[in-house]
């Protein structure tokens, strides 16, 4: 039963994640991958100011645009 339990929330997550780039919501995980790739030699933003970035970035007008 566990085994399954572990496939399930495999799956929605992997479902979760489709549905946040699906509406555009921010995914902080898939952020610091890119973060660790892109730009290894500075510090990543914490999740609280990752979101407030998103927030500005996405309803700000004249907001600059992102790094990449």
């Amino acid at each position: 039963m566990q085994r399954c339990g572990l496939a399930v929330m495999r799956r929605l997550r992997s479902a979760l994640a489709v549905l946040r780039q699906i509406v555009g919501a921010p995914d902080y995980q898939r952020y610091l991958a890119h973060h660790a790739a892109r730009h290894p030699d500075r510090p990543p933003l914490s999740p609280r100011e990752y979101y407030a970035d998103f927030v500005r970035w996405r309803f700000e007008s004249g907001a600059p645009t992102r790094c990449c």
